[in-house]
């Protein structure tokens, strides 16, 4: 189930699933360093914002894949004072300010401005902003209880990982102990594991082994390793992406 669901479910599937679907790959390609590739997804991002808008203002969106007409749609909503303000004033003016960046920032097409990490970390953190105040809306959540569903949001999910019973099982078994702790880190990245839960997850038979090893991984920059827990490193990211196969094969 999409994850926003739970939050969001007065809005259209449609709505929801483009919100979720660009935010997600907005974080990925962010912590990826992957600076331009994240502002076209967050200027996609945005336009799910304003069609959210939209539907909150006159209960009919903008269908997916077709022009928005973005002058409208935030005119239209500022003078909707049945609305709530974040929603007529700072919302869209934000969805407006992600959608800036993309079109002016060299973002998509030749400009004389580079793309940079700065721009994308603004991009990322007004991203995080508006999906925490749309769930603080939608459920009159607390902001600081609005903020925590976003790491649920953005959790990574790997096909080759199963939760049971709050314990992680790999379901691939030809990946070694090393590979199966940056597996079982990066679904949860940026979270930390503590040493004991690697240990029962790998199934290793020796934890004195399985520490040398997280020294090894450690010391080429793949996790961070201290104080017995281990947390992924945006190295460790980038290979598990470009050398693990997520894929479940029977």
């Amino acid at each position: 189930m999409n994850p926003l669901n739970q939050h969001l479910n007065s809005l259209p599937d449609g709505v929801i699933n483009a919100l979720q679907s660009e935010f997600q790959k907005l974080h990925e390609q962010y912590f990826l360093g992957r600076w331009e590739p994240s502002q076209l997804d967050g200027g996609r991002f945005a336009e799910a914002v304003l069609r959210v808008v939209e539907y909150k203002d006159k209960s009919v969106f903008t269908p997916i894949g077709t022009r928005l007409n973005r002058q409208a749609i935030v005119s239209s909503a500022e003078q909707n004072t049945a609305l709530a303000d974040s929603l007529r004033f700072q919302i869209p003016r934000l969805a407006g300010l992600i959608l800036d960046f993309r079109n002016n920032r060299n973002v998509g097409h030749l400009g004389a401005i580079d793309v940079n990490g700065m721009d994308s970390t603004f991009v990322l953190h007004a991203a995080n902003w508006i999906v925490a105040e749309l769930i603080r809306l939608e459920t009159q959540m607390h902001p600081e209880d609005a903020q925590e569903e976003i790491k649920k949001i953005i959790e990574r999910k790997v096909p080759i990982i199963e939760e049971i019973g709050g314990r992680l099982k790999c379901l691939n078994p030809t990946l070694d102990v090393k590979e199966k702790v940056l597996v079982f880190c990066y679904q949860k990245y940026p979270e930390a594991i503590i040493l004991d839960d690697l240990f029962d997850w790998t199934e290793y038979t020796n934890k004195g082994v399985l520490r040398r090893k997280l020294i090894e991984l450690n010391k080429d920059g793949r996790v961070d390793f201290r104080d017995n827990s281990v947390r992924l490193t945006k190295r460790g990211l980038i290979w598990v992406e470009k050398n693990i196969s997520f894929e479940l094969e029977i």
